[in-house]
């Protein structure tokens, strides 16, 4: 039942991505909407032969620029060096997968940005939600102790608990991935910084982006909100730990007047086809889904977040 259920919404999927690619609606949203602006995709663990058809697809209608030079463009406020329908390709969690990617980059020439879980990679690790764990979205409402409590009696899980196979990538990889990949960081163990302490929080962001400059010998400029999740709060713990940029999950475009602490993107399947990777890029699947799966009280904290916090509707 439930296979049918997925394969019946992958097929209106296709049809609703089938449509506005050839509708032209994506076409008019490229070329006149964003043609001035740039655009931030996200991926997460794509397959290398996927993803070289995304690029492949991406490159022909975008201009791919590393995230530095948008971060330059708007600390100087001079947008004359980014060129029109620009694209900027970022990943999260860094996933052993990612490694199988790096002949791509370097055959289509772009640089895109890997957020790394600090004391996840070169490790046996494992990301939280990838242990077997069951009700996702109720464990990411709970205080951050509560969750590693429950997960704990749940599936024995512990933060710093060595597993016989590794999701992440090793240091030799990134190593190798370096001269062709920008790593951001991405906190040390990926919670939802939301739900920590004070104290927590500030550890996240902090001791990441420590451990990282030791591991690869250079600043790490650019951070990602797991899960999305942020509050003023974060913003100024990145601020006073030095970061450039922040990337949310907040759905749209970035231009002169973006705060570099709320880079806004568009969430990109990494098993997408392309009639729905036109969809996405564009930026209509996205709000769709927001639009699915919100009520009156989740807009209101969505576009006037209380303390600042924005929710998130992406993952």
């Amino acid at each position: 039942m439930q296979a049918g259920l997925k394969t019946i919404k992958r097929v209106i999927k296709e049809i609703i991505g089938f449509l506005l690619k050839y509708s032209g609606v994506s076409l008019l949203i490229r070329e006149i909407l964003c043609r001035n602006k740039a655009t931030i995709v996200v991926y997460h663990d794509p397959k290398p032969e996927i993803f070289e058809r995304h690029i492949r697809y991406l490159s022909l209608r975008y201009n791919i620029i590393p995230l530095n030079k948008l971060i330059t463009a708007i600390y100087e406020k001079d947008w004359s060096i980014i060129p029109v329908k620009s694209l900027i390709i970022t990943i999260d969690d860094g996933r052993k997968g990612n490694y199988e990617l790096l002949e791509i980059f370097k055959t289509y020439n772009i640089k895109p940005t890997l957020f790394l879980c600090s004391h996840i990679v070169n490790t046996n690790r494992h990301l939280w939600w990838q242990t077997g764990c069951s009700k996702l979205e109720n464990f990411k409402r709970l205080p951050y102790d509560l969750m590693l409590k429950l997960l704990h009696d749940q599936v024995d899980y512990k933060p710093e608990k060595e597993y016989k196979e590794r999701q992440v990538l090793n240091k030799s990889e990134i190593i190798d991935m370096l001269p062709y990949v920008d790593f951001g960081s991405h906190t040390k163990f990926h919670p939802i910084l939301t739900t920590c302490t004070d104290k927590e929080c500030k550890e996240e962001i902090k001791g990441s982006k420590d451990y990282l400059e030791k591991l690869l010998g250079k600043k790490i400029k650019h951070f990602c909100y797991p899960n999305g999740n942020y509050a003023e709060r974060e913003i100024q713990y990145l601020k006073s730990c030095s970061y450039k940029s922040a990337r949310t999950l907040d759905i749209g475009w970035n231009d002169l007047n973006t705060d570099p602490y709320r880079l806004k993107s568009l969430y990109i399947e990494d098993d997408a086809s392309i009639n729905m990777l036109s969809a996405q890029v564009s930026g209509i699947s996205g709000f769709l889904k927001f639009l699915r799966y919100t009520n009156i009280k989740d807009y209101i904290s969505y576009f006037c977040p209380n303390n600042g916090e924005r929710l998130t509707f992406q993952r």
